[in-house]
């Protein structure tokens, strides 16, 4: 669970730090790529979630304290009051002085002051929320954010996971986005995707030159003369193509009762 982050060789030394999306108590330092990997495997002892990364920055966590300035708000109502709140008493804030200060406070207004581990909660409540209202955070918050929380489902709070299928309306692509299987819901997501994959297509091409011109066969030679990486090897035409160009290929070869391989596994349907 969680974004995988790779450290480069020759760069500068990079802190990062895991957290439990669901107690957000503390934050744990990982040094290594190896041991962040290995604290995302590991679960709160308190809550049985899985730990997230959290935070990577160049810099260890220290003591410093850093103040939430509204910058600008704009359409905040009631509805997003409550919203709010809500996530703001899930994260442990004392919710009343923070809302009072949001709701009457203007451009400049210090709403907040606190530590790195509660800057960083503060983040992640008003993620999404940057439509009605914007913060400075001064100093500078010298980490780059992530957000284990979107690996919980906010419905069941049961751990989600990174699905793609199908995508039917548009051939040969994916859905992806983050799906859990206890509320049968996407709870992230989904967006189409191309497929990445490059596929084999092996069928035997003299059929297809012994065959009768009409439009099928037609339809079959336009695809071939418009694919780059294909090869004849004895009476086997052997195409590498993306899953758009095998889905048309295929299309045609099954009309015209041609049988075909396709190499690896084939996920999208061929009308």
């Amino acid at each position: 669970m969680g974004v995988k982050y790779k450290w480069k060789a020759g760069t500068k030394m990079e802190y990062a730090y895991v957290i439990c999306p669901k107690c957000w108590d503390k934050l744990i330092e990982v040094e290594k790529d190896e041991e962040l990997s290995i604290y995302e495997q590991r679960r709160c002892p308190n809550c049985g979630t899985r730990f997230g990364l959290a935070l990577l920055g160049e810099n260890k966590i220290d003591s410093s304290v850093y103040k939430v300035i509204i910058k600008k708000k704009w359409g905040w109502d009631q509805k997003r009051t409550d919203i709010i709140s809500k996530d703001l008493n899930r994260a442990h804030f004392d919710v009343e002085p923070i809302m009072e200060s949001i709701n009457n406070g203007t451009q400049g207004t210090i709403i907040y002051e606190g530590d790195i581990l509660h800057i960083y909660l503060f983040e992640c409540v008003f993620i999404g929320f940057e439509s009605w209202i914007e913060f400075e955070i001064v100093p500078r918050f010298p980490y780059k954010i992530f957000h284990p929380e979107y690996f919980l489902c906010p419905e069941c709070g049961a751990e989600v996971i990174s699905r793609q299928e199908p995508y039917d309306r548009i051939k040969g692509w994916f859905l992806d986005g983050l799906f859990c299987e206890n509320c049968n819901e996407w709870t992230l997501g989904p967006t189409a995707i191309r497929d990445p994959t490059t596929y084999k297509l092996v069928f035997t091409h003299k059929n297809v030159e012994n065959m009768e011109d009409n439009s099928i066969k037609r339809e079959i030679m336009n695809c071939l003369e418009n694919v780059v990486e294909k090869e004849i090897q004895g009476d086997q035409m052997i195409i590498n193509t993306n899953s758009e160009g095998i889905i048309e290929i295929a299309s045609y070869l099954g009309d015209a009762g041609y049988t075909y391989d396709i190499d690896p596994p084939f996920p999208h349907k061929i009308d």
